[in-house]
């Protein structure tokens, strides 16, 4: 028998019991670890945007070989040092038949339900956080909101100090009377006449956050490319985002950009909504070449110049 410190035995059998446990919790980390996971942009019910090239990506182990299979394409890609790999889709038509995505890596992960149509980004402070619940005639709105062709994505209010690759998400959501009184207003009586004109699917990215700036939601390229901003934000990113307490203040430069935008590139949308302005009220001039850094940072970002 082994003695414990206080002088206690161990007998062979629980000697045993500790050494089957250990294997066990040994495997199971191993293998808890070798998983196909993919970002929570990426899900069932979503809407890939039509006639351009569809990033899909994610994280397994190193070297491993993932391959996406969607709509009749198959695209393979191997597993970089770091555990990411991305492919791209194909431009495709638009179909508003659900179809499935299926990535096989260390496991197989199936996306159910993915149309394809248009996507847009609907962003800004509370004019674009305005749900349909509180707007005009909502219950009427509500009610008739039986559009499941109209997709709709919560990205939750999420301030960060680093570009962040993923973001807690409850995913995609197919338009109904049951869910459709949380979407953004805007985005949804934009999204619904758009369906409406084009007849293809409708993908709406809600990112916005009531009360915020335009400064948060800035990637660093773009207070780059405005010269009237070089002195007051180009020339200090590296003080930026600004703490608050143990986390960081939403309301400095970058924050949202990293923590709401950045999880989402580079997932291919057509464009985005902006309402936002109230928050920097009386800038004048100067709000204009913060909107000139918006625009120009988010093209970059998202590598389409239009």
């Amino acid at each position: 028998m082994t003695r414990e410190p206080n002088g206690g035995a161990i007998a062979p059998m629980t000697k045993r019991f500790l050494f089957h446990s250990c294997i066990v919790v040994i495997f199971t980390t191993f293998f808890a670890r070798a998983e196909t996971k993919l970002p929570s942009i990426l899900g069932s019910h979503m809407v890939l945007q039509q006639g351009a090239a569809c990033p899909i990506w994610g994280w397994d182990d190193s070297d491993k070989v993932v391959t996406v299979a969607f709509a009749g394409q198959k695209h393979t890609a191997k597993v970089g040092e770091d555990g990411r790999w991305q492919v791209s889709l194909d431009p495709m038509n638009a179909n508003a038949k659900g179809q499935t995505l299926t990535v096989r890596g260390s496991t197989v992960v199936e996306l159910k339900d993915v149309l394809v149509g248009e996507v847009w980004l609907c962003s800004g402070q509370s004019n674009m956080e305005w749900t349909v619940n509180r707007s005009t005639n909502a219950k009427e709105e509500i009610a008739n909101g039986n559009h499941p062709l109209i997709r709709h994505i919560k990205i939750p209010h999420r301030p960060s100090a680093q570009p962040e690759s993923n973001v807690p998400s409850s995913g995609w959501q197919p338009c109904t009377p049951k869910v459709v009184a949380n979407f953004t207003a805007v985005g949804y009586y934009f999204g619904r006449h758009l369906h409406k004109e084009l007849n293809v699917p409708i993908g709406l990215i809600g990112s916005n956050w009531g009360g915020t700036r335009i400064e948060p939601w800035i990637p660093p390229i773009g207070f780059k490319s405005v010269p009237a901003l070089k002195a007051n934000f180009a020339d200090k990113l590296d003080q930026f985002p600004a703490k608050r307490g143990n986390g960081v203040n939403h309301q400095s430069p970058l924050a949202l950009y990293n923590g709401m935008i950045h999880p989402l590139l580079p997932y291919t949308i057509q464009g985005a909504l902006w309402y936002q302005g109230e928050s920097n009220n009386g800038e004048g001039m100067l709000y204009y070449e913060k909107m000139k850094a918006l625009i120009a940072g988010w093209r970059s970002v998202w590598n389409n110049p239009e």
